[in-house]
């Protein structure tokens, strides 16, 4: 009979459940958050939620291979201070949280993790923690993605405005399907959509694809938020988040299936020839 765990929540099951869970539970995801501004009409805990919903929804699906840990619900959101509300870690600060908590799941056996963020603001704290804990940990499969970057195919066909990003309709969408109780719909307003609403530096940072110029978002736009959230449908969050957790489900089978890493041999000594 198939082993099937209470929950695939880690915080909300007893060391013995969890002791019995761990040998059918090769994966634990990660997920981080953020609490920040979102425009007028989105709640600071979207990213969050995005990254939590992501979570459970792979793991039920993928039940009993995948434990997911407590969300961290603060990120790196320096760019999002100067609006009343939003809390923020340093990178560095960040980068150790995940550092440490990674190193707690390899202590209790765990050689397959998937850290999941659903705040791009987290990226370069988590490719650095990642870095890390794949040169400590030599015999552990470690990767990280965002959210919506695993969509970026969908999200180029299903987005209107050309300068999008951040509580714009497509983060929208995912939260109205997420969790409605996040949006609220008559304070949806059109942020910074075009080129033409942005100011010099931020119309400079946006025209040149791979080159970064980050700006924090009170210059960017006035309101908070890029693209249109009026555009927003629950019916398109479904499908971006459903194919993101297709795509993620996908890519840990395959990790489950891959070969343990092998711990790192010791450096060679090289014997150098002299004259």
């Amino acid at each position: 009979m198939t082993y099937l765990p209470r929950t695939h929540r880690l915080a909300d099951l007893t060391w013995p459940e969890i002791d019995e869970l761990r040998p059918h539970a090769p994966v634990a995801i990660v997920p981080l958050g953020a609490t920040e501004q979102h425009g007028l009409g989105m709640a600071q805990r979207t990213d969050t939620a995005r990254a939590e919903a992501v979570a459970d929804m792979v793991a039920r699906r993928m039940s009993p291979q995948v434990v997911v840990t407590p969300t961290i619900p603060v990120g790196m959101s320096e760019h999002h201070m100067a609006f009343p509300g939003t809390l923020t870690l340093s990178p560095v600060t960040l980068q150790q949280i995940v550092v440490e908590l990674v190193t707690s799941l390899h202590r209790h056996g765990w050689r397959r993790i998937f850290v999941l963020t659903g705040h791009g603001g987290n990226n370069a704290a988590v490719d650095v923690a990642v870095s890390r804990l794949r040169a400590e940990f030599t015999d552990t499969h470690i990767a990280w993605s965002g959210v919506t970057p695993v969509v970026s195919d969908l999200v180029k066909q299903n987005s209107d405005s050309p300068v999008r990003g951040h509580s714009c309709e497509i983060e929208t969408s995912q939260a109205l399907y997420v969790d409605p109780e996040l949006v609220l719909p008559d304070r949806l307003v059109r942020g910074s959509a075009t080129l033409d609403d942005l100011d010099p530096a931020g119309r400079l940072a946006r025209s040149h694809p791979g080159i970064q110029f980050p700006q924090g978002y009170d210059a960017l736009s006035r309101t908070g938020n890029l693209g249109d959230p009026r555009l927003a449908t629950a019916e398109l969050g479904a499908l971006l988040v459903d194919a993101v957790v297709d795509r993620v489900c996908d890519f840990l089978t395959g990790l489950i299936g891959l070969p343990d890493r092998s711990p790192a041999p010791p450096p060679a000594h090289i014997a150098l020839e002299t004259s």
